[in-house]
């Protein structure tokens, strides 16, 4: 994911001093060739000499596992041929580029490799191209494959040995992977050593036509019916199952270069906050109109406004995501981020309508026939948030939508512009004029009147828990105009805990708590604003979490180095700060960073990442939400402990725990009481079908929005019973 960036850091690196130079590359990525090239292009133009070290590579699996997670192409090899046959490649193309003068820039050539077909078809290299054998370095692991040492040596070749040097387990972990490697099926030393070894087939080329598909490139193509996240319905977008949309991978320089070039031509739409009581007294009185005919609207018609925006979305993708970077703050990541998620939920919710609307029989009885159908409840007043201005409200609304009932949006009154985009692309997409309604006014006017109007059925909110209660305890106001108890779909927030456990792997877990805690500042709902670190390891993690904090960049989002942006407003920041002084006044503060003097983002306002130390799981910051970037850290005498003080909350939204033990993790499974567990990861960042999103508790009431049940919330069920049964005869008797 970092390999063109690392490329360039060794290029710049070398052009910035004059040093020995060295590097590892890998040939088991289907990259390989041609980065081989780029760095002997800049070798050889800028006269500079570079030792490169020549491996297959070792993390395989990952890169397959990840580039999976991910939805992108598989970046290596799927058979160990091809990995074989790019070494090859990329070793002839370093060895002619050997500088045969001392002015000559060039790549001189060490080869990582315990394959005797691999050394062999380099020296055979070398003689071809009328090279010494010193021009050549062969390196392998000690206590490895010591007969062919012992054959390298005795014909005179150049050999380093090396042994991994450092702290215990990650040593023995190193050579677990490589003892692993060695011994798999398709390990030339394996097969080399067995009782009866083919030379033919152990020195047989690598390069050779494939008539089978490539098992990498069909992991990709073969995903949406793999993973079975919901069915295919022909006629529903692509007829296939969903599958998410993948994110942008910004390590590849041509799209960094694509969405600077938006980031620099995209502007927020001006969308001023002034909808009135008139605007949505009209809104009401359409959308109360016209929900018959869209209860009433053949499902499949509702769906194709769905597919349709995200099409739309697909297309301007790019655009959208700007203009939440320069509207909301958010970086490059978390915003494309929801800019997929956006997508995710009109894919995802399209099929899962088409199996709601269809009628279920329930039973199989002669002479009866009891069927399940759906319907829509009403219109539905839709209030969604600043932090995810684009996704949020669009999960809500395209949810109420698809379920047959008017929808009136009420976008935050900081994220106007996007919802205007998200607005047109809806109508665009087909959404009737009365059917959708969009009202960006105050939410003390235009928001309560929705809440309290008879006519409004259904309310989808996420926002804080102040508000959030407030409208559920508005909503159970019956009036005697009401024809029907309001339903209310409520996400609040959180106040989420990760616990790292005795037996964590640090380098792991500091990452994921401090993109958990600081990623878009904090201002999720889902962030991590709680870190239980069991005793035993409480000292190595704090001095390390704290170093790792201190490296985050505080900049303006639209750059792609910034780690930290500004936060929402200065209302925001002022509420924050405040929070800030009164936990020093209770708890120890470990580190409030500075503010850069220059390079933030214009006329908005900062909020330095604060890690606090606390003794008291009852403390403000420990118990109350801050929605910003503050951290409070709290020791737990042992894994027991830090589940209670996990649990110690009136929250119960995401949370998580760092732990190789299966008996810890198994134990969080069952005890550690919130809506959305991570166990190994951070703990924000829920996609859509695969990590349905909501908690209980003070998190929220409904179900998990991007789940299977989380339409059912926007429509009536209804059960007809016939009785078939004419004169005492009855269909399928008999």
């Amino acid at each position: 994911e970092s390999k063109d960036l690392t490329l360039e850091l060794v290029r710049r690196a070398c052009e910035l001093e004059d040093f020995p130079a060295g590097m590892g590359m890998q040939a088991y990525l289907r990259s390989g060739s041609d980065d081989a090239q780029s760095m002997i292009d800049w070798a050889k133009a800028t006269g500079r000499r570079l030792t490169v070290r020549l491996v297959k590579g070792a993390y395989w699996d990952y890169e397959t596992i990840h580039a999976e997670e991910m939805g992108w192409p598989v970046p290596v090899w799927s058979r160990k041929q091809d990995s074989d046959a790019c070494f090859e490649q990329m070793a002839w193309q370093f060895l002619q580029s050997t500088p045969r003068s001392t002015n000559e820039g060039g790549i001189k050539l060490a080869l990582g490799s315990h394959n005797a077909r691999s050394i062999g078809f380099a020296l055979a290299s070398c003689e071809h191209l009328s090279l010494p054998e010193s021009a050549l370095e062969l390196q392998m692991l000690y206590g490895m494959a010591d007969e062919l040492k012992a054959a390298s040596v005795d014909e005179g070749l150049r050999l380093r040995e090396y042994v991994p040097v450092g702290e215990m387990i990650p040593g023995m972990a190193y050579l677990v992977r490589r003892l692993l490697e060695n011994t798999s099926n398709e390990s030339w030393l394996l097969a080399a050593g067995s009782e009866k070894p083919d030379p033919n087939k152990l020195l047989a080329s690598p390069h050779v036509t494939h008539t089978q598909p490539d098992p990498g490139e069909a992991l990709l193509d073969d995903a949406p019916e793999r993973h079975l996240l919901t069915s295919g319905v022909k006629g529903v977008g692509d007829d296939r199952p969903y599958v998410n949309e993948a994110p942008r991978d910004f390590a590849h320089d041509a799209v960094r270069t694509a969405f600077q070039t938006a980031i620099d031509t995209t502007t927020v739409p001006h969308q001023p906050v002034d909808a009135t009581k008139d605007d949505a007294e009209h809104a009401l009185a359409a959308a109360h109109k016209a929900f018959p005919r869209w209860r009433d609207e053949a499902p499949r018609v509702r769906t194709k406004v769905l597919t349709q925006a995200a099409a739309i979305m697909r297309a301007r993708r790019d655009e959208l995501t700007a203009v939440i970077v320069h509207e909301n703050g958010k970086g490059w990541r978390d915003a494309d981020a929801e800019t997929c998620e956006a997508i995710d939920f009109c894919e995802f919710y399209a099929r899962e309508a088409i199996q709601l609307f269809e009628e279920q029989r329930l039973g199989e009885y002669v002479g009866e026939h009891n069927a399940l159908i759906h319907e829509g409840r009403g219109p539905c007043a839709v209030i969604a948030p600043w932090n995810f201005p684009l996704a949020i409200l669009c999960g809500m609304s395209v949810a109420a939508l698809v379920s047959g009932n008017p929808v009136l949006m009420k976008p935050a009154e900081q994220t106007t512009g996007i919802a205007r985009m998200l607005f047109d692309i809806l109508r665009e997409a087909g959404a009737p004029e009365d059917v959708l309604h969009f009202l960006p006014g105050q939410g003390e006017t235009v928001g309560v009147q929705l809440v309290s109007d008879p006519r409004v059925a259904l309310i989808a909110f996420t926002g804080s828990k102040a508000v959030g209660l407030n409208i559920i305890e508005t909503a159970g106001l019956t009036s005697e105009a009401q024809t029907q108890v309001k339903k209310v779909v409520c996400e609040m927030g959180g106040k989420n805990a990760i616990i790292v456990d005795a037996s964590a792997d640090l380098d792991e877990a500091v990452l994921g708590v401090r993109s958990s805690a600081f990623g878009f500042q904090g201002q999720k709902c889902s962030a991590c604003s709680r870190c239980i670190v069991v005793d035993e390891t409480w000292d190595e993690f704090l001095e390390r979490f704290i170093g790792a904090t201190e490296a985050l960049i505080i900049g303006d989002p639209r750059s792609p180095s910034t780690d930290v942006g500004p936060v929402i407003d200065e209302d925001a920041a002022a509420m924050i700060r405040q929070r800030i002084e009164a936990a020093k006044q209770q708890d120890q503060l470990v580190l409030g960073m500075e503010l850069p003097e220059e390079g933030l983002m214009p006329e908005r306002s900062y909020i330095a990442p604060h890690v606090f130390v606390s003794d008291d799981p009852k403390s403000k910051l420990m118990q109350e939400e801050i929605f910003g970037p503050v951290l409070g850290l709290i020791r737990a005498r042992d894994f027991e402990h830090a589940l209670e003080l996990a649990n110690d909350g009136r929250y119960r939204l995401t949370g998580g725990v760092y732990s190789r033990k299966p008996a810890h993790l198994t134990q969080a499974r069952r005890e550690f009481r919130v809506g959305n567990l991570y166990l190994n990861r951070s703990i924000t960042g829920a996609i859509v079908g695969r990590q349905p999103f909501g908690g209980a508790g003070m998190s929220g009431v409904g179900s998990k929005a991007g789940g299977r049940d989380y339409l059912l919330q926007f429509v009536e069920p209804r059960v007809i019973t016939e009785n078939t049964m004419r004169r005492g005869f009855a269909p399928g008797l008999g």
